[in-house]
């Protein structure tokens, strides 16, 4: 017997654009007037959020899938959730299919917590019987036992998504589809939502992970899939096809911007990444030296200026600020030119693709007097957040001891 749960062959998804009345009336008489007398055919506008997407997933298999926003994951998660059909092509699923794509979409604001739970479970395909059954575990999972007889519309809109990732969590279907709903809750409840996807793991249930969290996307997953403007870009191995990702949105994402006041008495001239010999860095390593050098232009004196670095991830989320301030660094602008020199030793770094953001800034780090935004980037090759030893961007500065204590 065949292990492949899920087969898409050549499917397609488009959805014709409304324009609505935002055209003029006009405009839209004349178009009316040219379809009847001239019997004209209207094309209209068709938007294809999927291409000729194939792939197929085994059973007990975690599929990470990521893509830029508007890629066409989304819609990829409701034709597997039957919200909606394929304009082409054909796919086969084996098994029932649990969604947790909109958290606590089936609730009602006017019933209690309690009464949601049974609506929201019923919507989702348990029987009474079963919600019975689960009762108490959802309720406890959800950390809402003193709120179950409040309506929902009191709840707190952490209370709402931790009591609908709490009843999806407990359909036990043979499928899952997770759509960005690891990041619920404060701390202590996404450690229990990661706990939960590992032992759905454990169980061998099928799960489809989307997340723009990449390093929760290379832990779980055992492929992961890249759909980029609605086609298959790459499926296979979590790291390379992440790096791939990451390299492709590297020079696309973050717009070059050069923003300078208008009065602006000092300007950025240029950034690079070097090597201690002033060689440039495309890739730097974990562990060894790396310098960011910001050349800059006085054009007139100013009063204690101040350069800071931004490190920025592959999709340009603040990673962390440096600035001459913070250690001491005076900028005489006496001099027209200089240069400005951020020794990273060593390079801190986990594996991947950053961009730098420099900025001059007054002397109370308020007004921006020149900012490059993206100044330059680097990949690193280093610890990989894939072998599960290090979790995030960083490695920080550390040493472990260990004591081993006389029983008493």
């Amino acid at each position: 017997m065949s292990d492949v749960v899920m087969r898409f062959d050549s499917v397609s998804k488009h959805y014709r654009l409304r324009r609505g009345w935002s055209l003029a009336i006009r405009d839209e008489a004349l178009r009316l007037a040219r379809r009847l007398l001239l019997r004209a055919t209207v094309i209209p506008d068709m938007f294809w959020a999927l291409r000729d997407v194939s792939f197929e997933i085994t059973r007990a298999e975690t599929i990470g899938l990521i893509g830029a926003n508007g890629a066409g994951k989304s819609t990829l998660l409701k034709i597997l959730s039957r919200v909606s059909v394929p304009s082409a092509g054909s796919l086969q699923v084996t098994g029932k299919v649990g969604a947790l794509i909109e958290i606590g979409a089936g609730f009602h604001p006017e019933l209690t917590g309690r009464e949601n739970v049974y609506l929201n479970g019923t919507i989702m395909g348990m029987r009474r019987t079963e919600i019975d059954r689960k009762f108490d575990r959802i309720v406890a999972f959800a950390e809402v036992e003193k709120f179950l007889d409040v309506p929902i519309k009191y709840y707190s809109s952490g209370m709402a998504m931790r009591l609908g990732f709490a009843v999806a969590a407990h359909i036990d279907p043979d499928i899952l589809l997770v759509d960005e709903v690891l990041a619920v809750g404060d701390a202590a409840f996404q450690a229990k939502c990661l706990n939960k996807l590992a032992e759905l793991r454990e169980q061998e249930k099928t799960i489809i992970l989307v997340s723009h969290v990449l390093p929760n996307v290379l832990k779980h997953s055992d492929r992961v899939l890249w759909i980029d403007h609605g086609v298959v870009r790459a499926l296979g191995d979590p790291e390379k096809t992440v790096e791939a990702y990451l390299g492709a949105i590297h020079g696309s994402v973050l717009p070059d911007r050069h923003e300078a006041a208008v009065d602006a008495a000092i300007c950025i001239v240029e950034v690079k990444v070097t090597d201690s010999g002033g060689t440039l860095l495309d890739t730097l390593e974990y562990g060894k030296s790396a310098i960011i050098e910001v050349a800059y232009q006085a054009l007139r004196l100013v009063n204690d200026p101040v350069v800071s670095i931004t490190f920025q991830d592959a999709h340009g989320y603040h990673l962390g600020s440096l600035t001459t301030r913070l250690d001491g660094v005076k900028i005489d602008t006496g001099h027209e030119r200089g240069v400005v020199r951020l020794v990273l030793c060593p390079v801190l770094f986990t594996r991947g693709t950053y961009s730098i953001a420099a900025a001059i800034y007054d002397g109370r780090i308020q007004r921006a007097l020149d900012l490059r935004s993206p100044a330059a980037r680097f990949t690193v090759d280093g610890p990989s957040v894939a072998s599960r030893e290090v979790s995030g961007h960083i490695v920080y500065p550390h040493r472990w001891e260990l004591e081993v204590l006389d029983q008493p």
